[in-house]
């Protein structure tokens, strides 16, 4: 099935509708009424209970674990719809953002799945449910993805290969793009980071020696993470920061799916990928741009409200990108950091007239 044989609108509701996803089979208004706000939030949510409550069906349907290496092996967790070995005309990539998983593409994902295209999102190494690793060098990283493409679709090949990436992922999908530009299509990148991030800069001393120090000692940040934030519930900052809309049971049973997912996030790993981040020359994305020509084209799509990430970001790297191919910058109203949970009937909507309408 292709989009043009689809009711949009129709196909947009229903990969925003919830009901009847979690995997406990209790309704979202059960679920959002069983969680109590407040400072024992972080620990009500981490129980056997809300690892049911907080995986939908799509999400298990589609899941799967992928091995690499030898001796030293690890694995990583993915979710994907391809289904046999043959060539995908096209293929969608999502990359999220640092402390992410790819559960927060979830609206993006199942819009696909109904409208016949083919995906593969993925959880970073060191987040969500992939194994740890020691180091995080983000050129690692992108190998890692790419090893990840060739596991799992490339047995039949694709023809189009567009990068979806969420904040951190973006920084990420431009360093795919940049080694591996002759197999993109499209660059999608969802509330990017600012150009340069100088703090992360190797001449900031101390500003390493704390990451250094943060990554030995995981556990100091843990214990402001759990006394100082969590125990907020959903006013800490990875909910307060990433949602600025209010809204009915189905908003509130996003943030705490979200709030789930953060409590869980590893410390760690937080300081490994800073300490693993790699700037971009944005000069030299440019020159590729121009050389690809029609070949490949760039979204750039950010929430107005975006108190991370916010739209000053978005427009100063489409500045420093003239040279791109058919450029779109996209602003969301009332939209916060984490666009497919925050406003994701508008998002799909965007995606699907700036993105798939365009590859139909």
């Amino acid at each position: 099935m292709v989009a043009g044989n689809v009711d949009i609108e129709g196909c947009i509701k229903r990969s925003c509708d919830l009901e009847g996803q979690p995997l406990s089979g209790r309704s979202l208004g059960a679920i959002v009424e069983s969680y109590q706000d407040g400072s024992y939030l972080a620990e009500s949510i981490k129980g056997s209970q809300a690892d049911q409550d907080f995986k939908t069906k799509f999400i298990d349907e589609n899941e799967a674990y992928v091995q690499f290496g030898g001796t030293d092996r690890y694995f990583l967790r993915v979710c994907h719809n391809i289904r046999s070995s043959g060539r995908c005309d096209e293929l969608f990539l999502f990359i999220h953002g640092l402390g992410g998983n790819l559960e927060q593409f979830e609206p993006l994902l199942r819009m696909l799945d109904e409208t016949g295209r083919q995906f593969l999102a993925l959880d970073l190494p060191g987040f969500g449910k992939s194994d740890e690793w020691d180091r995080y060098c983000m050129y690692d990283v992108v190998e890692a993805i790419h090893q990840a493409v060739d596991k799992i679709a490339k047995s039949g090949g694709y023809g189009k290969l567009t990068i979806v990436g969420h904040s951190m992922g973006c920084y990420l999908s431009v360093h795919y793009y940049l080694k591996y530009h002759e197999e993109v299509n499209r660059l999608v990148l969802l509330a990017p980071p600012k150009p340069n991030v100088d703090y992360l800069a190797k001449n900031r001393y101390w500003i390493q020696i704390g990451l250094h120090t943060g990554h030995k000692f995981p556990w100091l940040f843990d214990i402001y993470r759990e006394r100082f934030d969590q125990c907020k519930g959903l006013k800490s900052s990875g909910i307060r920061q990433f949602f600025h809309r209010e809204g009915g049971v189905t908003s509130s049973y996003r943030k705490l799916w979200q709030f789930h997912n953060n409590v869980q996030i590893k410390s760690r790993s937080i300081f490994g990928y800073f300490l693993g981040w790699r700037e971009i020359d944005w000069s030299e994305l440019n020159d590729v741009l121009i050389k690809a020509g029609a070949q490949t084209s760039l979204v750039i799509m950010c929430g107005d409200r975006d108190e991370i990430t916010p739209v000053q970001y978005s427009s100063d790297i489409s500045d420093l990108l003239p040279g791109a191919n058919a450029k779109k910058l996209i602003a969301i109203r009332d939209c916060g950091h984490n666009l497919c949970f925050d406003y994701p009937e508008v998002v799909l909507k965007e995606f699907h007239e700036n993105v798939l309408s365009e590859l139909s």
